[in-house]
C-alpha cells in the first residue's frame, strides 16, 4: 500500500498590523492569532503554572528557575517568573549561561508542537526557551526590545486575563507603571491569543505591558542563540567605555575592546548625598587646616608642610553682631504684625459684643 504524502497545513492567518514612522514600517512582522488553543488546554496550562509558582514560593523551585522581585524598588514588577530551556539574565537583559534551568516539561513540548504544527510558528525557528510570567493587579513590564541574539520571531501566549500590549518606538509615561504610545499602537491580547513579533516589530519596535487590571499569565517562547554564542565586546564594557583586565600584576585598560597598554588608575567613586552633605559641613567650619605632602625626587624622605589658618576673632564678632541684629529685627517685625492682627481681632469681638447687648436691651 503506497504511503500517503504528508500535506502541510496552510499558514495560519491572523491580524496583520502596520505603522509607518518616517520611511520604516515599525509593525512589519507583527501578527496576532486568536483562539490558538482550546479552553481545556488553557485550563491545563493555568493549573500547571499555578502549581509551579506555588512550588517556587515554598522553596521547591530554586533560582534562577523561579524568580520573584520584592521590596520597595520592585513596585509594579513583582510578577513571578519561571524559566525553562534557557536562562535569561534579567540584570543584563541578555541570554545567560546554559544549563542553569531545567528543559521543557512535556506540557510545554506539547504546546510548541501544537503551535508549529498549526503553522502559527515557523518550524525552522522552533522555540527552545520559555519564560512564564504570572502577573497580579498592578504588575507591568517597561518598554524594551528583546536581545538581538534571539532568533525572530518571538511569540507570547496570553492566558487567564486580557491586557493590551503597546508596540511602537516612543512612549510617554502616564503615571507609575503606565505608558501610552506616542508613536505606536495598542494591541489587545485576548485569552488564548498568540502575538508573534517578527521583522521590524521584533527588531526595532519596543513593546511593553502597562499596569495590569487583574491576574494574567503570559508564556513567551524564544529560540536561543547557538551554544557557542558569547556577548559582544561592547556589552562587557563598563558605563564609561572602560573595562579593567589583569595582566600579571599590572592592570591595563581595554577601551572599545582594544587594549591600549596604559596603566589603569582607579576612578574616584562619586559621593552619595549624605557624604556630600558631610563634606560640605566639614569645609564650612571656622577653623580649617590643609596638609600638603610633597615627595622629593631621588629621595625616599617625605617632606610634609602643614599650613593652618584661622579666622580672626574680631571678624567673627562682627559677623555675629550683624546676624544678631538682623535676627532681632525680624523677630520685632514679626511681633508687630502679630500684635496688629490681635488688635483687629479684639476690635471685631468688642463690636460683636456691643451688638449682642443692644439686641438684648431692645427685647
Amino acid at each position: 500500500m503506497p504511503k500517503r504524502k504528508r500535506v502541510d497545513e496552510p499558514a495560519a492567518s491572523g491580524t496583520i498590523f502596520s505603522l509607518i514612522d518616517g520611511s520604516v514600517d515599525l509593525l512589519e512582522g507583527l501578527v496576532l492569532h486568536n483562539e490558538v488553543i482550546s479552553e481545556e488546554f488553557e485550563d491545563e496550562l493555568i493549573a500547571f503554572v499555578q502549581s509551579q509558582c506555588e512550588r517556587g514560593r515554598n522553596g521547591e523551585l530554586k533560582k534562577p528557575t523561579y524568580l520573584r522581585a520584592s521590596g520597595a524598588r520592585s513596585q509594579g514588577n513583582q510578577r513571578e517568573a519561571i524559566m525553562y530551556g534557557g536562562f535569561f539574565d534579567f540584570n543584563r537583559a541578555r541570554p545567560g549561561k546554559r544549563g542553569l534551568v531545567p528543559p521543557f516539561p512535556p506540557l510545554l513540548e506539547r504546546l510548541v508542537d501544537h503551535l508549529v504544527t498549526k503553522n502559527y510558528l515557523p518550524s525552522e525557528v522552533r522555540p527552545d526557551s520559555c519564560i512564564i510570567n504570572r502577573y497580579d493587579r498592578g504588575d507591568c513590564i517597561p518598554p524594551h526590545v528583546d536581545h538581538s541574539s534571539y532568533y525572530r520571531p518571538i511569540s507570547t501566549l496570553s492566558l487567564l486575563g486580557e491586557e493590551p500590549m503597546l508596540v511602537g518606538s516612543r512612549f510617554r509615561t502616564v503615571r507609575s507603571c503606565t505608558w501610552a504610545p506616542t508613536c505606536g499602537q495598542s494591541i489587545p491580547l485576548a485569552r488564548r491569543s498568540l502575538l508573534v513579533l517578527g521583522g521590524n516589530s521584533g527588531n526595532i519596535a519596543k513593546h511593553c505591558i502597562s499596569s495590569c487590571s487583574g491576574p494574567r499569565i503570559s508564556i513567551t517562547l524564544r529560540k536561543q542563540p547557538p551554544p557557542d554564542w558569547k556577548p559582544d565586546a561592547s556589552e562587557l564594557v563598563g558605563k564609561k567605555g572602560v573595562q579593567r583586565t589583569k595582566q600579571g600584576n599590572d592592570e591595563s585598560r581595554v577601551i572599545g575592546g582594544v587594549n591600549n597598554g596604559s596603566a589603569a588608575f582607579p576612578q574616584k567613586k562619586s559621593l552619595s548625598g549624605s557624604a556630600k552633605t558631610k563634606k560640605k559641613k566639614m569645609t564650612s567650619q571656622v577653623g580649617r587646616s590643609v596638609r600638603v605632602s610633597a615627595v622629593k625626587q631621588g629621595s625616599s624622605n617625605e617632606t610634609r608642610i602643614d599650613i593652618g589658618w584661622k579666622r580672626d576673632s574680631s571678624d567673627n564678632q562682627v559677623n555675629n553682631d550683624k546676624s544678631a541684629k538682623k535676627g532681632s529685627g525680624r523677630v520685632e517685625e514679626r511681633k508687630g504684625k502679630v500684635s496688629e492682627k490681635q488688635a483687629r481681632r479684639n476690635a471685631r469681638r468688642l463690636e460683636k459684643r456691643k451688638q449682642q447687648l443692644l439686641h438684648r436691651g431692645c427685647n
